[in-house]
């Protein structure tokens, strides 16, 4: 079959195109692969994350910066009276309230043996004395009203016995001065610990803490809500340990509601000393991680925020006072702290996916 110049032309043609959708195909694939890469380039460009010196740090540019909103506040300097920390809890008073109606209970059983036993003496006496005028009773009687004198002295003694060992249970738990209050019928402060108008309060005190801190003045509030804070009295030293916190124990005195047993609290004793100087950090700028507040700090080169712990021990109108990690001139992130927690979190997870 002779091929005539048409159908050549056409099978030129085919291979062309042939030819030019394979190139196409093939130079498509490409630029769609490098622009990925240049896409990731790009993500990576905006900010970044990483460790110096031990210390979370983060840099983004000043564009990302403005882009995502983030802020920052001046720290100003501030003066706290000096002060220290102290934990415990409200005391749970059923124990207590349980052996007090249990000593009351065996007071009155004591006084009423001793009624009885009054009673036994005198017929006693009497029956003796007539036995002894000319037997004008029989020896018998007397005897057997000896018997009764001897054994509601017995019953008596054996009453008094129970209620000292359960004022001395008392006193063994919650030491003098708590286990006066406890036996007293007519304590103004059992009353109203009972009726929850007032509360004991366990603090633990540092080993290292002064004595005379003790009896000096201070303030309990719970542990999360330390705005809600009560002044506290002492009471005495307690027998007990709190195994939570290592440290001296001593019982004080919250009058007003608010608090409730079992609740851990926190104390703020102050020491009458210098005024301390530090800062105080703005809660906004707190972001919460492990358990633990942080706030990040721009660094000197503008595109820098490390993460430093802040201590939310002393809480103060705004923010929480810090004594130490902290500079009055040191610029912290009000505004966006999250997203650079984000950034951080981030880097760890991609350096844990590469291991």
């Amino acid at each position: 079959m002779k091929l005539r110049p048409a159908h050549a032309i056409i099978a030129v043609m085919a291979g062309v195109i042939t030819l030019l959708s394979w190139a196409v195909i093939y130079y498509s694939r490409d630029e769609l692969g490098t622009q990925a890469e240049k896409h990731d380039d790009r993500i990576k460009s905006v900010s970044t994350a990483g460790v110096e010196d031990g210390r979370p740090v983060v840099r983004i540019s000043a564009q990302s910066q403005q882009a995502a909103g983030i802020a920052v506040q001046t720290l100003q300097s501030a003066k706290r009276e000096a002060a220290a920390e102290a934990y415990g809890m409200v005391v749970n008073l059923q124990p207590l309230a349980e052996l007090r109606g249990r000593y009351f209970a065996a007071t009155a059983e004591s006084r009423a043996a001793r009624a009885t036993l009054a009673v036994a003496e005198s017929d006693y006496r009497r029956m003796e004395l007539l036995f002894r005028d000319d037997r004008n009773v029989s020896e018998q009687a007397m005897k057997a009203a000896q018997a009764r004198y001897q054994s509601e002295l017995a019953r008596q003694a054996a009453a008094d016995q129970a209620a000292a060992s359960i004022r001395d249970a008392i006193r063994g738990t919650w030491g003098e001065t708590v286990t006066g209050w406890a036996v007293n019928p007519d304590s103004q402060t059992m009353r109203s610990l009972l009726q929850q108008t007032a509360s004991l309060v366990q603090l633990v005190f540092p080993y290292d803490l002064p004595h005379a801190a003790v009896r000096g003045k201070i303030v309990v509030a719970p542990a999360m809500a330390r705005d809600n804070s009560h002044p506290a009295s002492f009471v005495a030293a307690s027998p007990q340990i709190d195994p939570g916190y290592p440290g001296e124990t001593y019982f004080y005195l919250v009058n007003g509601g608010g608090l409730r047993s079992g609740m851990r609290v926190a104390a703020r004793i102050r020491m009458g000393s210098a005024p301390v100087s530090g800062v105080i950090v703005p809660s906004v700028a707190v972001v919460w991680h492990a358990g633990k507040a942080w706030a990040y700090v721009k660094d000197d080169d503008e595109n820098s925020f490390a993460r430093f712990e802040v201590s939310t021990a002393d809480e103060m109108e705004g923010g929480w006072f810090n004594t130490t990690g902290f500079d009055a001139d040191d610029e912290v992130v009000v505004s966006g702290a999250q997203l650079l927690l984000s950034e951080e979190l981030k880097y760890q997870i991609r350096n844990e996916n590469e291991d």
